[in-house]
């Protein structure tokens, strides 16, 4: 008996001590009884001060971390916006001890409203000295901002101050907001940058003249530190205006930088408002010029807090901005106002930059190849970060030491004042009720603060309720920083009428991760290095980290820099850039450990050997000075909840031989109101443009669409088939009449009258082959979408060729070819392709909101397969196809462009995106409405309608009477909104696929095989291939974007062109260092256009921007061009295998390159094919 009380203690003490290691949370929240932390930022409202008459009343206050009195742990100081400023000592073990009476740092008066906080040892004489900014007060005297430096230790081991602002030169009373002490001159001392924050004009959300000359009183300040040998500290002078400081905005974080890796820092500032973003880049003469423009392509709109980090550890540093989209679907809906086109408009006309109302996290993509500017790309809904709600702090670090930097973002706000809810009911009885009544009515944002733990794959996890961080709160600024000396970090949070929140890192409890620390000692004029970065290079790849005297949000964070480094036990070396140019590198430095390094050891930093890349930009080589132009019509005018624009797809590119001298040129398509032009070939392979009218109209007013050379009348010259689209006019408009252009053989075009059936629909491609094999090219012309109808799709067409005598004509064959192909679907983009080997082109379809379809060539006759092949499965928004035999196997495999997992549209499988196509008032035109799933209140996936609330009244105002208020149409699913049958015989189609993919042939057969993530940031459109390294594998170039996505989303741009190095059917992408391929704009088409023997240009049409042709360095090809019977080759390989390889009229989305194969020695025998499966010998 005894014995087994004793195993069943044994067992209960188990049982019990693995519950508490089951409840062990990443992170504990301390209270306040233990850490003695029982600062809160208290605002108390009253009929002067408060959120509807100041819009500044919440946007709390800092924390900085520093060890203020010397004794090795890090000190907390919590600035108060109301209340006083306050100062704890850590005594270890995250104990605090509130010595804000006997250091003597409280406010000159109550009335100081503090909120940027940072510390510095500005005197340099080895004592941490404490910076604070004051705002929101009218009179100046209160808006002084503090600086109190350090007189040393009382005799209980308590710092004391003493308040020298004025005496320093920096009682700055400009409604300073944050300040950030960095060496912008590199002569060794600290510099001050101050964020100011003021709202001078009465709508500071309007389109106003941006203010460039330093007139503003909203425009930042910069002072010069210099030091003054009689007075033995340093003296600031402002030199805003002298170093070009002049622009206007509304601060509320400002970062430094190495932008441009130049050796001087440069300066990013987030701003509030309609006020853009700012970089301001350094030009190494005290002066800076402002650069955001080129090197992020768009912007949080109402930017609050923001963070450097380098979030997939290449070396290159990327940035994180927060604003306030919610996260959840009810509080979207109440927080989402009508969709306005207008803002695009007015944003190109007063020179704004483009602007979001989300967070942005900008992964850096590398350096533009001619400017030598870095560019960025925002990932942030890629990567799962965009939507945090009204958010404020955001901080990188590796709170989990895996190496790989994690992202914290602090939330909340006492007050929603942009609750639409609110705003209706403000509108209506503002002046029925009492303000007291008024501002009751007012909901609040409350809700836990986010961290998102970083995969490694630019993807981040939400682990906020995981990690035991799942507390509401209203959090402003915060800071991160080992508290507790254990080798993890803590955080600390400052909140507004809530106690600060102390989160303990259990981390070493948890895992065996390692870590290293490294705490810099800086020159004499920086003891603390601000400014410097940190690069460490181990068997697992390279880390870098910024040092920085502020960041996240009017907050400090510690003077460390922390590395997780996961299982790695030590670091092979480590580089640490100085500011002002130097260097120092330490190797073999053993995991676990603060690691100290002096700059005393410093040494001149070495110019790295810029790489050549891949790829070179020739444009102006070859007098490629073409710009394409597009007038902005707008598609939402006709339908308000459409999920892109359908009018913006040019230019399509056709190129070939057209006068005979055995030289390509290009053609490239007209716009409405644009004519078409040719770009001839010279002998010297520079190009001649000439402008050319082939649009029926007077005004110019056909939209060109598909283009394509070919030989339509078999007399040996290539004919011009125009396909018109656009979708700017109603349905069966005579402007979208297709046209051919018969060729004299010098390149002179005329219109073929009669040749073509009635085609008035909206094209979109137009593809060449000899379907019925009787030696003439018939056509496939694609439409998409009906015009002002979305989702219906136009009429497509499969003309036969039926020409005799030297006169055209082409018959629709569509509805009588086997498989109906009159209504395919939206078709994006159309391939004639022998997927079978069988030697009859088959016809391979990208279609939007559809799976790809293909259509099998039965002897002329078509029966779809698609869901024999395996294609079904995927629907998409298809956008583009490339063939290429990917895998050296002897069939087609296939490149498919698609949108990507970049945009708000998300969907899978289990949770596809729906569109319903109906007419719901019943006053004859369809009114389009797109679900998704999104989250509700408490986390649960439901489906949703996308577009906010009054898009969709403006497209079907019977949901006005239906949900009277936002809250209750953000709180209705899709089935509850139509329960009465509305959409029983509604058109229905569905996207559960956006990833770009190669599919692959298995006998025909196919597997999806999605693309790497670099190719899933943007939508794809001009895809080709090449074997540039020369292996006998063909690698992918990609261009894409797309700027006309709706107003909500906003532009789909973090594209810059991709190369995908194939090593064996898998694809590497290749940085943009390594590869120059760089097409940034709204890409569209890409063609090869041969220009000698052995080179070809790649070049790709860009809408409403220049033409760019770039240049492989490395292929150095044989080309042949190729006979037009010739259908196909075989290529035996060296290493035995054999490739495929197809020739086409037309081959990716709006483009047709030249027909030739590129030769090079990989390649040991080709066997050349005619449609008929014989061998040919005859090649030009």
């Amino acid at each position: 008996m005894v014995k087994c009380d004793g195993i069943f203690g044994w067992l209960l003490a188990i049982i019990l001590l693995s519950g508490c290691q089951q409840q062990l949370q990443h992170f504990e929240q301390i209270d306040a009884s233990r850490s003695g932390l029982d600062f809160i930022n208290e605002i108390i409202e009253d009929d002067s001060l408060n959120i509807l008459e100041s819009e500044f009343v919440y946007n709390g206050a800092g924390v900085a971390i520093g060890d203020l009195n010397g004794d090795g742990l890090d000190d907390l100081f919590f600035a108060g916006n109301q209340v006083k400023n306050r100062l704890y000592l850590n005594h270890g073990q995250l104990r605090f001890e509130d010595v804000t009476e006997f250091a003597s740092i409280s406010k000159p008066d109550e009335q100081f409203w503090s909120s940027g906080v940072n510390i510095v040892d500005i005197n340099l004489d080895g004592r941490q000295d404490i910076y604070i900014c004051n705002t929101l007060r009218k009179e100046a005297a209160f808006r002084r901002n503090l600086l109190y430096i350090n007189q040393g230790n009382d005799g209980e081991n308590r710092p004391m101050f003493e308040e020298m602002g004025q005496e320093y030169g920096i009682a700055d009373t400009s409604h300073s907001s944050h300040a950030q002490f960095f060496d912008y001159d590199n002569d060794g001392d600290l510099d001050l940058f101050i964020g100011v924050n003021l709202i001078e004009a009465k709508y500071p959300n309007a389109f106003i003249p941006i203010v460039e000359d330093g007139s503003s009183a909203n425009r930042d300040n910069l002072f010069q530190n210099n030091w003054s040998d009689s007075l033995g500290h340093p003296i600031f002078h402002d030199v805003t205006i002298e170093a070009g400081i002049l622009q206007d905005g509304y601060s509320h974080s400002t970062l430094v930088n190495d932008f441009n890796e130049d050796g001087w820092l440069d300066i990013y500032v987030a701003n509030d408002y309609e006020s853009n973003d700012l970089i301001f880049i350094n030009n190494q003469d005290g002066t800076f010029t402002n650069r955001a423009g080129d090197i992020f392509k768009h912007f949080s709109l109402s930017a609050m807090g923001s963070d450097v980090g380098d979030i997939n550890n290449d070396g290159n540093l990327d940035f994180v901005t927060s604003e306030m989209q919610p996260y959840y679907n009810k509080r979207k809906k109440l927080f989402q106002g009508e969709s306005s086109y207008q803002r695009e408009i007015l944003t190109r006309r007063f020179g704004y930059e483009y602007q979001y109302t989300r967070n942005t996290l900008q992964l850096n993509m590398g350096n533009d190849p001619e400017s030598g500017l870095p560019v960025y790309g925002d990932i942030g809904i890629f990567a799962g970060v965009q939507e945090t709600d009204w958010s404020w702090a955001t901080l990188f670090a590796d709170y989990d030491n895996d190496s790989y930097q994690d992202l914290f973002i602090a939330n909340g706000f006492p007050k929603d004042v942009t609750d639409r809810d609110f705003s209706d009911f403000r509108a209506l009885a503002a002046h029925l009720v009492s303000k007291e009544e008024l501002f009751a009515a007012i909901p609040e944002v409350k809700s836990p603060n986010f961290m998102f733990k970083n995969n490694g794959d630019l993807s981040f996890s939400d682990v906020t309720e995981k990690w035991g961080l799942n507390v509401s709160s209203f959090s402003n600024g915060a800071a991160y920083g080992d508290l507790d000396q254990d080798g993890d970090l803590d955080l600390i949070i400052n909140n507004i009428d809530d106690p600060v929140l102390l989160f303990e890192n259990h981390l070493n409890e948890l895992t065996s991760n390692h870590y290293l620390r490294i705490k810099l000692k800086g020159p004499e004029g920086n003891p603390d290095a601000f400014g410097s970065a940190v690069e460490i290079f181990h068997q697992n790849g390279r880390q870098k980290i910024y040092l920085l005297s502020n960041r996240g949000y009017l907050s400090k964070s510690e003077s460390f820099v922390h590395f997780g480094l996961g299982d790695l036990e030590k670091v092979d070396s480590i580089i640490v850039y100085w500011p002002g140019g130097s260097m120092q590198k330490a190797e073999a430095v053993a995991a676990d450990q603060v690691l100290e390094i002096s700059y005393q050891n410093a040494t001149n930093r070495k110019q790295l050997s810029t790489n050549t890349g891949l790829f070179r930009e020739v444009s102006q080589d070859h007098n490629l000075d073409f710009v394409h132009k597009e007038i902005d019509y707008v598609d939402y005018n006709f339908q308000r909840t459409l999920p892109h624009k359908f009018s913006q797809y040019g230019p399509a590119l056709a190129v070939g031989d057209i006068n005979g001298d055995n030289l390509d040129d290009i053609f490239i398509s007209g716009s409405r109101s644009y004519p078409e032009t040719w770009l001839t070939q010279n002998g010297d392979h520079s190009f001649i443009a000439r402008d050319v009218n082939y649009k029926q109209s007077e005004a110019l007013h056909e939209e060109d669409a598909g283009t394509l050379l070919f030989d339509a009348d078999q007399d040996g010259d290539l004919d011009l088939y125009i396909a018109r689209g656009g979708a700017q006019e109603e349905p069966k408009n005579s402007l979208y009449q297709d046209v051919i252009l018969v060729n004299d053989g010098e390149g002179n075009f005329t219109l073929a009258e009669d040749a073509l059936p009635p085609l008035n629909a909206n094209g979109s491609s137009v593809k060449a082959a000899d379907f019925d094999r009787d030696g003439d090219l018939d056509l496939f012309v694609g439409s998409r979408v009906l015009p002002r109808a979305f989702p219906k799709s136009d009429r497509s067409y499969l003309l036969r060729n039926d020409s005799e005598n030297g006169r055209l004509k082409f018959v629709d064959v569509s509805a009588e070819s086997g498989a109906d192909l009159t209504s395919p679907g939206m078709i994006s983009d159309a391939l004639w392709t022998d997927y079978n080997g069988d030697f009859w082109p088959d016809l391979l379809l990208a279609c939007e909101w559809m799976p790809l379809r293909l259509f099998e060539n039965q002897e002329g006759r078509f029966k779809e397969v698609t869901a024999e092949t395996g294609l079904d499965q995927y629907h998409g928004w298809w956008t583009a196809l490339a063939p290429a035999d990917l895998d050296n196997d002897g069939d087609m495999d296939y490149i498919a462009g698609n949108y990507g997992e970049n945009i708000y549209f998300k969907c899978s499988s289990g949770e596809p995106m729906r569109v319903y196509g109906q007419d719901l008032d019943n006053n004859g035109s369809i009114d389009p409405l797109i679900s998704c799933f999104w989250r509700d209140s408490v986390g649960d996936r439901y489906e949703y309608l996308y577009h906010p609330r009054q898009d969709v009244i403006k497209q079907f105002v019977g949901i006005r009477k239906r949900f009277n208020t936002y809250a209750e149409f953000g709180e209705s699913t899709v089935p509850e909104m139509f329960a009465g049958g509305e959409m029983d015989d509604a058109l229905i189609l569905k996207t559960n696929w956006l990833k770009s993919s190669w599919i692959e042939n298995q006998n025909g057969k196919f597997v999806v095989h999605p693309l790497p993530i670099e190719a899933q940031l943007a939508p794809i459109y001009g895809i080709q291939t090449l074997d540039y390294d020369h292996d006998g594998r063909l690698d992918i170039v990609m261009v894409g974007n797309d700027f006309g996505m709706e107003v909500q989303q906003g532009r789909a741009d973090a594209f810059v062109g991709l190369v995908l190095h194939n090593a064996g059917a898998q694809f590497e992408p290749l940085r943009l260092a390594e590869s120059k391929w760089y097409v940034p704009g709204d890409a569209k088409s890409l063609a090869k256009v041969m220009v000698s023997d052995s080179a070809y240009l790649l070049i790709s049409g860009q809408n409403s921007d220049e033409l760019k042709a770039l240049v492989s360095l490395e292929a150095q090809n044989l080309l042949i061009r190729v006979d037009p019977q010739i259908v196909k080759c075989s290529l035996k390989l060296t290493d035995g295998s054999s490739r495929l390889h197809e020739f086409y009229w037309g081959d990716t989305f709006q483009s047709q390159s030249s027909r030739i194969l590129a030769s090079n020695p990989s390649i040991k025998e080709i066997t050349w094919l005619d449609q008929n499966g014989e061998e040919v010998n005859l090649v030009q």
